[in-house]
């Protein structure tokens, strides 16, 4: 990983890339967008190949916060992704091949900023994938779900928005390289070390915000118990006689922040309030 400062006509590119000459394949792309104000999000080719861009403005309050974070060094939101999909991918984690991430900067204030990710295979949302899926389908990629998330937690590194939406389903018919896994965890720019609101409990609530709509009890009580053999089996039990109630009480505000803002479940229907985990029997 190289940190790299690049002089363009719309301001200074800064950022980081896995191999050098990423940035400059980015720095038109980037400049056109900003002064366009556009978002980029889909494939790019380039003469190095193809690769997906996420880049988006920071507007109003968030560029002052976002900028004043740059200059102490705690990154924004694609710069930080890219560095946490690296951590991922170190201790093989199945997430996407990150290249090189930046922003834009004028006057002292990030413009910009984008993150440019080797293509995916053909894939489609865990939140969609159950969806009709069958039995013996939906039962292994919980399974999966599970002991990943556990081995993350394990390492005290929490996703933070580890909703269903934000893991994928791999839809080749065979897994490559001999590796049965077939998920990959998305959208990362939020991760990083447990925070005491934003611990493990923060992450099942995600997942289960919308999965306890989508799973049977037996399927939620399933992951539940697949995860904590996990945990166990990395050598960081859990009390779930502690841990239930607070997953519950997480599970509550991301419902009432979502009822509060319909934009959040981008036109699914809102998740119901109470979820019965009394009733898992963990």
């Amino acid at each position: 990983m190289q940190a790299r400062s690049l002089a363009t006509a719309g301001g200074t590119l800064r950022g980081f890339e896995c191999e050098r000459g990423w940035l400059e394949l980015l720095v038109e792309h980037v400049i056109a967008a900003e002064r366009a104000g556009a978002i980029l999000a889909g494939a790019l080719g380039t003469a190095r190949g193809t690769l997906w861009l996420k880049g988006d403005h920071l507007p109003g309050r968030a560029r002052l916060r976002h900028s004043l974070r740059w200059s102490v060094g705690l990154g924004v939101p694609r710069t930080r992704e890219l560095l946490n999909l690296e951590w991922l991918r170190a201790r093989l984690f199945r997430c996407p091949r990150p290249l090189a991430a930046a922003v834009l900067l004028r006057g002292g204030l990030v413009r910009y900023q984008v993150l440019a990710l080797a293509p995916l295979d053909p894939h489609t949302s865990l939140e969609q994938a159950l969806e009709g899926a069958a039995h013996a389908d939906r039962q292994r990629w919980l399974d999966e779900l599970a002991r990943e998330v556990a081995r993350m937690h394990a390492l005290h590194f929490v996703h933070r928005d580890l909703f269903l939406r934000n893991v994928a389903v791999e839809l080749a018919p065979v897994p490559t390289r001999g590796d049965p896994r077939r998920l990959l965890l998305l959208d990362a720019w939020r991760s990083g070390a447990a925070l005491p609101r934003r611990g493990f409990e923060y992450d099942l609530a995600c997942a289960l915000l919308d999965g306890a709509a989508l799973l049977e009890r037996d399927e939620q009580r399933g992951f539940l118990a697949r995860y904590a053999e996990e945990r166990a089996a990395q050598d960081r039990p859990l009390d779930w006689a502690h841990a239930l109630p607070v997953i519950d009480a997480r599970r509550r505000e991301l419902a009432r922040r979502v009822a509060g803002d319909p934009r959040r479940q981008r036109g699914r229907v809102p998740p119901p309030l109470e979820w019965d985990w009394r009733s898992l029997s963990l």
